[in-house]
């Protein structure tokens, strides 16, 4: 029983890093109208797990429900459950926890849940050298504070982000796993101390060289040796200003590098606590690094990281991996800082001046903020954990970090607020006890169920797409098909198209330029999320692409991976420069593929491009690439094309060639139209990535009233008497 749950969780973490770490990729496929109904409601319940000590910093956990009161943003909450999670001896590690109900007054033994502790190595911001004091602080607290009832997994982030070692109480194996270093991972590390030396060198050239600007209110014999002095110091105004220009170029450099570090940190940690959501009681992460520095791109993505982590009761603990460190020290009473030596002594000219795409004023903004342990700070804090830093023993911080994860409460609350709206809801647990400090989480952002893989700035773009109005509202058209692939998953491309009038173009120096930002959602039939798509696009034409384009619509292409069954597919767009919104729903569904003859979905367009290989491409043949259309309109005069694949037809042995009889015919309102379609055979197919035949022809459009007309697509197998399949699709006429 112990072994299965230690597999199902190894997996079920597993499953959720490669889902998030790596981008989707995207039959005999249906397709079912859209449905708006597809996510659950329910009473949101929130989970408050509370650490309370004394002034001696001693654990207290002899608390009952009746001495704590939680507040949500100054509102009294009213607690519906609690539960106590004691420590217990390491001898008897495996003995069950007990809980109170709200009106309990002595507890009850329930069923006993494993510790879970996950060891996140990150490398990525460690430096090489200091990957000794992360193994041996991590090696020590395995084989000293592992108990029977313990199970504890092992990660290290590097150049990506690595499962060591699964869910496991076996101390052997876990050692094994934590001995092991990372060359690659600390090249990052490596590569942003080099940056730092850098910028430090050219700052000390600048103290030495900088130019002292002409004091105001001198005249006579005063300002001619002021000024005697300033030209004698002529020579090194040229080496300052290269001195700062070679920081801003540091800077620029560094910058990148930071936002790439924080970014794969904070994934690692979403996907870690979205592995571990399922699993009952708090849960521990305990992430060793030297930090990263979160700007202002990286906001909102810390924020929801956070929040992800807090609504997976996982409370992380940050343990600086740089130890002890000495601070640089000048010879003046005052150092001179950061701030200091990019701002001082400076005139305004060449403070507005941007060296590497970022001005003095650009960096003075951003001291203060990018100090890279002040992310562990808030990671953790707003978790329930807490920081250890400046410290080459980590074995005392490690032995509370233990204490806590075997001694604390668990409360929970239905809000009286129960508009989720995305906004940030404070949250603040408080002891009628006097003497004793509380630790919880700071808050949450109010978001529903199944969208924790949003941002609450991406929900709340969600939420207003949704209830958009005809004058906020962008014209968006969505299209998802189905199409088997290996491994018994289906390839789906999710077009999305949008009239370019409905976009605001801002007129550049080469061209025009839009800027849309794209958040597309796949649910299942129980409304549960499956994986996301979409993200920012820039869309760049000269003036001639420009007049080209703006009859006409734009056109995106994202393609998802899915198993068999029901889908929703829900898709929001933002027009930055406009501030305006689009929101559309379609439902798909995937039957289970079988050895027989089936047909995909068909595509219609009327574009199309050169392919970018010559190898079998999707949406490709013979070198050309189909362009599908998400609104599926058309002129008469227009070349239809309609793309398709057959699965599974009959090979003949001998010539290894099939024969498959395709006619296609329109209908109009459900009834025939005379119109002259062509009726042909194909015999080539190909046998990955499941045996198929694929089929691109056009029509061209001729004579056809305005209106609605569906494509049907008959199918017989000559090799198979009998077998037949059958397909359509929608697409309409205008003048």
């Amino acid at each position: 029983m112990r072994n299965g749950l230690v597999g199902a969780l190894g997996v079920l973490v597993i499953s959720l890093l490669f889902s998030l770490l790596a981008h989707a990729q995207a039959g005999d496929s249906q397709e079912l109208p859209s449905h708006g109904g597809t996510i659950r409601t329910q009473t949101a319940e929130v989970l408050v797990d509370v650490v309370v000590a004394d002034r001696k910093n001693r654990l207290v956990t002899d608390l009952r429900s009746q001495d704590f009161v939680i507040y949500e943003d100054g509102v009294p909450q009213e607690i519906s459950s609690f539960r106590i999670y004691r420590s217990t001896p390491a001898i008897s590690a495996a003995a069950p926890s007990v809980q109170r109900s709200v009106t309990e007054t002595a507890p009850i033994p329930f069923r006993a849940i494993p510790n879970l502790t996950i060891l996140l190595l990150d490398y990525s911001t460690t430096q090489f050298e200091n990957q000794k004091l992360v193994r041996e602080a991590s090696i020590k607290y395995v084989e000293e504070k592992l108990r029977p009832n313990d199970l504890m997994a092992v990660f290290v982030l590097g150049a990506g982000l690595r499962f060591l070692e699964d869910f496991t109480d076996d101390r052997e194996r876990l050692v094994a796993a934590l001995r092991a270093g990372d060359v690659t991972g600390s090249a990052l590390a490596f590569d942003r101390g080099g940056l730092s030396a850098g910028i430090d060198a050219t700052q000390s050239s600048r103290m030495q060289t900088d130019t002292f600007n002409l004091p105001s209110g001198l005249s006579g014999p005063g300002a001619a040796a002021a000024a005697s002095g300033l030209g004698a110091r002529g020579s090194s105004q040229g080496t300052a200003m290269l001195a700062r220009r070679i920081a801003a170029q540091y800077y620029a450099l560094r910058s990148a590098l930071d936002e790439r570090q924080g970014r794969n940190v904070l994934t690692a940690i979403r996907a870690i606590a979205l592995g571990v959501r399922e699993i009952e009681g708090r849960k521990t992460l305990i992430l060793f690094s030297e930090g990263f520095v979160v700007g202002a791109n990286l906001e909102e993505e810390l924020h929801s990281v956070v929040d992800v982590a807090n609504r997976s009761q996982l409370a992380v603990y940050c343990i600086e991996s740089t130890g002890l460190a000495a601070k640089s020290v000048t010879d003046e009473l005052l150092p001179r800082d950061e701030l200091y030596s990019i701002s001082a002594n400076v005139n305004q000219q060449e403070r507005m001046k941007a060296y590497g795409g970022e001005s003095n004023f650009d960096r003075a903004r951003q001291v203060g903020s990018d100090t890279r342990e002040s992310a562990l700070r808030h990671v953790a804090n707003a978790t329930g954990g807490f920081l250890i830093r400046n410290t080459n023993d980590l074995g005392v911080g490690l032995a509370r970090v233990d204490e806590e994860m075997r001694s604390y409460y668990l409360l929970s609350y239905r809000p009286k607020n129960q508009d989720f709206n995305g906004q940030f809801r404070e949250i603040r647990a408080e002891v009628r006890r006097p003497g004793l400090s509380v630790r919880a989480r700071s808050g949450y952002y109010a978001v529903p169920p199944g969208f924790e893989c949003l941002t609450p700035e991406e929900f709340r773009l969600c939420d207003r797409g949704r209830n958009a109005d005809g004058v906020t509202r962008v014209p968006l058209f969505l299209r998802a098909a189905g199409f088997q692939d290996e491994g018994g998953l289906y390839r789906v491309p999710v077009i999305l198209e949008i009239p370019t009038a409905a976009v605001r173009f801002d007129k550049a120096r080469t061209g025009y330029s839009a800027r849309l930002q794209i958040i597309g959602l796949v649910r299942n039939s129980e409304g549960d999320f499956c994986t996301r798509f979409g993200g920012a696009a820039q869309v760049n034409a000269t003036e001639g692409e420009y007049n080209v384009l703006k009859p006409g619509n734009l056109s995106f292409l994202n393609t998802v991976r899915l198993p068999a069954g029901r889908y929703s597919f829900e898709v929001t767009i933002k027009d930055v420069a406009s501030d305006t919104v689009g929101h559309q729903e379609q439902g798909l569904y995937l039957r289970e593929p079988e050895p027989r003859l089936a047909l995909s979905s068909i595509l219609l367009g009327k574009d199309v491009d050169k392919a970018a290989n010559a190898g079998s491409e999707f949406l490709a043949v013979q070198g050309v690439k189909i362009l599908p259309s998400a609104r599926c309109q058309f002129r008469n005069g227009d070349n239809l094309i309609f793309y398709f694949d057959i699965y599974h037809p009959h090979v003949e042995p001998a010539t290894r060639k099939t024969d498959v009889s395709v006619e296609v015919r329109l209908l109009r309102e459900g009834h025939p139209v005379n119109a002259q379609l062509p009726r042909f055979r194909v015999n080539e197919y190909a046998a990955q990535p499941t045996p198929h035949i694929t089929v691109a022809r056009y029509l061209q459009l001729a004579g056809l009233d305005p209106g609605t007309y569906s494509l049907v697509v008959d199918v017989r197998d000559n090799g198979r008497v009998g077998q037949t399949a059958h397909a359509q699709t929608a697409f309409s006429v205008v003048n």
